[in-house]
């Protein structure tokens, strides 16, 4: 019997398992503009084409353009055409500009007029950071473009490496992210991922004994491509095998030849590594092991949580870790990138939680003191980045507008703190307590 499962390109419709939370969450197109950070062969492209087959949508694929804007630009018209004969109130596509950011504007034009949206779903994004090291304006100008077309809903996929283009923009002006929603594509749910083992959504179900499933489930922590490599090696006659040693082996050798855990590695910064290494290592967790990494690596699903530790991601990168990773690598993603997408990443619950007015007065005005006094401490540190967050807190207006001027500007002075005290045990307060669900009277 030929193997259901799918171990190459990206996967859609029945073969598409999961991710329902975020998938609607984009559909909602409450974002405007957002990123999907994951790591390789996660499946950040089928999450586009799965958002694809549900919305009005645009795909441009940035590695097959290779950040050329004139192939981008080309790609695009291209997809306007092909789309146009599903919507028809889409521009004519022969009409439409040659230059990529003159053509959103267009089609937002045509967009609007209709009363619809589109989605601009943009995969392998972190190419940007390439485009950007010779013009770091285009950058400002893609956000530009996207703030100005407000039927456009712009969605990155991307690997970690897009969080250097903070870098090459923050230095003047707001970093490149600022201002995007960012969302983890990490491994599937232990319900999800047994489904897939099981193909529960296709038309054969596949026989798989409970303690296998919970063995393979285990050895992946829900990592789809290694779910799907060894649900195509253990399957025969409709039913799933038992593993052996030689399984294992040719997985992890699977892995690798498709750049996963190598290029994981490469995505990470030098404090991340040297978390790894320790865990790798099997020795204990430094006690002021930065909380804002360990946050950041479990939502990437390269660490997870286990009891009150920390574990690797899954048995396939541990091996790999311990056998074949070279510490001494120069590492091409910095600290300072790193950290500012991190430190997003926390504070976006509790921004959303001031948008949507469900702090209470009295927890925003704590939040506000507390930012008050930490500003203090930052400024006789000559701490860059100060002066526009000292300018938010003193804009007009009550403590809900002067939160959302200034919780977005954290990240972009988060990596030059130590970033710890008392904001950070108040976020994590506000996080845990005042995310409620509804709207709260101040």
């Amino acid at each position: 019997m030929i193997s259901p499962y799918i171990t190459s390109g990206p996967v859609t419709g029945v073969d598409f398992y999961g991710r329902r939370d975020l998938l609607n969450e984009i559909a909602a197109g409450r974002c405007r503009a957002s990123y999907v950070l994951g790591t390789r062969q996660i499946g950040k492209t089928s999450l586009l084409r799965q958002v694809e087959t549900q919305v009005p949508a645009m795909f441009l694929d940035l590695q097959w353009a290779g950040g050329r804007l004139e192939d981008l630009s080309r790609q695009a018209r291209r997809e306007v055409r092909r789309k146009r004969q599903q919507y028809t109130w889409l521009p004519p596509a022969d009409g439409l500009p040659d230059n990529l950011f003159e053509l959103l504007e267009a089609a937002n034009d045509a967009v609007e007029e209709a009363r619809e949206r589109l989605w601009v779903l943009m995969d392998e994004a972190e190419i940007w950071v390439r485009v950007a090291r010779s013009d770091p304006e285009i950058l400002h100008k893609l956000r530009g473009t996207i703030q100005n077309c407000p039927a456009l809903c712009l969605v990155m996929a991307a690997s970690k490496s897009l969080s250097e283009a903070n870098t090459l923009t923050g230095k003047e002006g707001s970093p490149f992210l600022s201002g995007f929603a960012l969302r983890y594509l990490g491994p599937l749910s232990p319900p999800d991922g047994a489904a897939l083992l099981r193909q529960a959504q296709g038309g054969v179900p596949v026989t798989v004994d409970e303690e296998l499933l919970a063995r393979l489930l285990a050895l992946t922590s829900g990592h789809p491509l290694l779910l799907q490599l060894l649900g195509e090696r253990l399957y025969e006659d409709g039913q799933l095998r038992a593993t052996t040693k030689g399984d294992l082996t040719g997985i992890l050798d699977q892995a690798i030849k498709t750049g996963v855990f190598p290029q994981d590695f490469a995505a990470l910064s030098g404090p991340e590594r040297s978390i790894l290494h320790t865990i790798s290592s099997g020795q204990p967790l430094a006690d002021d092991a930065h909380p804002t990494y360990l946050h950041g690596l479990v939502g990437l699903g390269i660490l997870r949580r286990e009891g009150d530790g920390y574990a690797i991601g899954n048995a396939f990168f541990a091996r790999w870790l311990q056998e074949q990773a070279d510490w001494e690598a120069r590492a091409e993603v910095s600290a300072e990138g790193t950290l500012t997408v991190y430190t997003q990443s926390e504070l976006e619950p509790v921004l959303e939680a001031v948008r949507d007015n469900r702090l209470a007065l009295a927890e925003m005005e704590q939040m506000l003191d507390a930012l008050r006094r930490a500003l203090l401490v930052w400024q006789r540190k000559g701490i860059p980045g100060t002066e526009r967050l000292a300018a938010a807190l003193e804009e007009p207006g009550g403590p809900h507008h002067k939160l959302e001027a200034t919780l977005p500007l954290l990240p972009g002075v988060a990596y030059k703190l130590e970033w710890g005290g008392e904001v950070r045990d108040l976020l994590a307060a506000l996080r845990a307590t005042s995310i409620h669900s509804g709207k709260r009277e101040d």
